[in-house]
């Protein structure tokens, strides 16, 4: 979100004027002073119509900073009904950028996460592929750039998904958990394969580039007599995702399999969005964390035809009829 931050400055304008040349030329009453009363001999201020020693203005009356309490002069900011000077407004009042520290003046972004910087931050630093926040040293104590094209933050690096026997358990617990909603017949272990780079994953799929390619299920088999043997199944996923992102990568694409192994031919505008329920599943699963309400926001936002509108449409009857009716009628969508 970007953002401006204005400024209010007002001048101050301090009337000066004699009392005796006042008084002689234009009354015969004696002129007191407002705050303390007595009378006012000699030179004295003015303000809103009201009259005061030049002591007991300096003193009592004249506009002095809320920061360091000293009489302002010349211009000034006023801020929820505080005025500071201009210095002390811009060094202790204004929002400073979570980047380089510096207070913020003129368009800003604000993340999800709560971190604001600077607009011209965004220009020459990366963000998270994982968790969209700015990497930079301050907020996300670096990062990594994988195979020139990537870039995961510190925050999510401690949390990405390389190893074989991790992800061997990841699949089987969502193996099991998809089993409950009524998703049968996958495969007991599968070969999944990591890519780090996105570029060899379009190659594979061979589906037009798009940065919001992560994974993808390669299906072979032979058939005798019209009949399906020897089916095989390989799923592909970029490497280093963040542990709840993967798991909905691979909830997604593990929903492929469950439609290659059961011969169910949905629409072509509706597989990827029945398929990303298996994504909304994890997601919905791990709400505490803060990356899953970010993937679902940016799920129901999508204006994809396959991956966003084909996803709210197979949501919908999801709720309509819930995974056990789903199921048994996602042949006839």
């Amino acid at each position: 979100m970007v953002n401006d931050k204005g400024r209010i400055s007002i001048a101050i304008i301090l009337v000066i004027l004699f009392s005796n040349t006042f008084i002689t030329s234009a009354s015969s009453k004696i002129l007191k002073c407002n705050f303390c009363k007595n009378k006012i001999n000699g030179r004295y201020i003015t303000q809103d119509n009201n009259a005061y020693h030049e002591q007991c203005y300096k003193d009592h009356i004249q506009l002095r900073c809320d920061q360091c309490k000293n009489i302002i002069n010349g211009n000034y900011n006023l801020k929820d009904d505080k005025n500071y000077h201009e210095r002390c407004f811009k060094n202790f009042i204004l929002d400073k950028c979570d980047v380089c520290y510096k207070p913020i003046e003129g368009e800003f972004i604000k993340d999800p996460w709560g971190n604001i910087y600077h607009n011209y931050h965004r220009s020459k630093m990366p963000l998270c592929e994982s968790c969209n926040r700015l990497i930079s040293k301050n907020i996300t104590d670096g990062g990594y750039l994988i195979n020139k094209s990537r870039n995961i933050c510190n925050i999510c690096w401690e949390y990405a998904i390389n190893e074989k026997d991790k992800i061997k358990n990841i699949y089987s617990d969502l193996r099991k958990e998809l089993k409950e909603l009524g998703i049968y017949n996958l495969p007991k272990t599968m070969p999944i394969i990591l890519i780090d780079s996105k570029e060899e994953l379009f190659r594979i799929s061979k589906i037009p580039s798009s940065n919001g390619l992560q994974g993808y299920t390669k299906y072979a088999y032979q058939t005798i007599g019209g009949e399906k043997i020897n089916e095989n199944f390989t799923i592909f996923i970029l490497s280093n995702l963040h542990e709840i992102n993967f798991r909905a990568v691979l909830a997604h694409e593990m929903l492929h399999v469950y439609l290659f192994k059961n011969d169910i031919a949905l629409k072509e505008s509706l597989v990827e969005g029945f398929c990303n329920l298996g994504s909304k599943y994890v997601y919905d699963s791990n709400l505490e964390n803060k990356i899953s309400e970010l993937k679902l926001e940016s799920m129901y936002k999508n204006n994809h035809p396959e991956y966003g509108k084909g996803f709210r449409i197979m949501d919908s009857e999801l709720d309509r009829y819930g995974w056990s009716k789903l199921l048994k009628k996602l042949e006839s969508y």
